[in-house]
């Protein structure tokens, strides 16, 4: 294979597993929730699991190849339509995201609703040390572009929003980092949601932990633990 076919098959592994990791947190459950990755050719369109196809059964060959224009390139299946709506105007308002991970969790949906960012209580919460940011529009049922444009121009140049009573999408230079600093903001949330009372670190030791869990690469370090512990067992 060509260096543009071995990058798509480790772009489609990485998004199916991506599924995988959060079927083993019980996300996804119900349909809801989408992971995509950018096709390394055809860098307009991405990949995203068949609609039909749980998280947890998904393999790379039950992706997708969507178009800019909501239709189905390659693959066989339909796809969630909210889907399409929020990651296609990401993908075309960031160039350098590869990856974008967006499910319902028992921690994220109901911290999005008290409308905030997340605070430097935790370790995990300093990844996010100035690179979030809140859209805090009511279109919770996002299926049209329009709502998914104000979302991409919330996100800006960060890696999380919180969407507000909704939950939270992360995004990355890898489909890996998306996924891992997904898992990371879910813990950051939990902590909020169980400790809404605890101590808040300051700016600079929050910058300080940041050079350490914040960089890139760290996301996807942590994919790679998620797979080897949740998906190789």
């Amino acid at each position: 294979m060509n260096s543009f076919e071995q990058e798509r098959e480790l772009r489609k592994q990485q998004v199916a597993q991506g599924y995988r990791i959060f079927a083993s947190y019980g996300w996804g459950d119900d349909g809801s929730g989408h992971i995509s990755g950018r096709d390394p050719v055809h860098t307009d369109c991405f990949w995203l699991l068949g609609y039909d196809i749980s998280f947890a059964a998904a393999t790379p060959d039950d992706l997708v190849l969507v178009g800019p224009d909501g239709q189905v390139r390659e693959g066989n299946g339909d796809i969630n339509p909210a889907a399409f709506c929020i990651h296609a105007p990401i993908h075309e308002a960031r160039p350098d995201v590869i990856g974008a991970c967006h499910t319902h969790t028992a921690y994220g949906t109901p911290f999005a609703a008290l409308m905030q960012p997340i605070t430097a209580t935790s370790q995990e919460a300093c990844a996010f040390h100035n690179d979030q940011a809140l859209f805090d529009g009511e279109e919770l049922d996002v299926r049209n572009l329009q709502v998914g444009g104000r979302l991409a121009a919330a996100l800006g140049p960060h890696r999380l929003v919180i969407m507000a009573n909704h939950g939270l999408l992360t995004v990355g230079q890898t489909v890996a980092q998306s996924v891992g600093f997904f898992v990371l903001a879910e813990r950051a949330a939990e902590v909020q949601i169980k400790a809404p009372t605890g101590r808040v670190i300051s700016a600079g030791a929050a910058a300080s932990v940041y050079e350490s869990v914040g960089p890139a690469d760290n996301g996807d370090s942590i994919f790679s633990w998620l797979v080897r512990s949740r998906l190789d067992r």
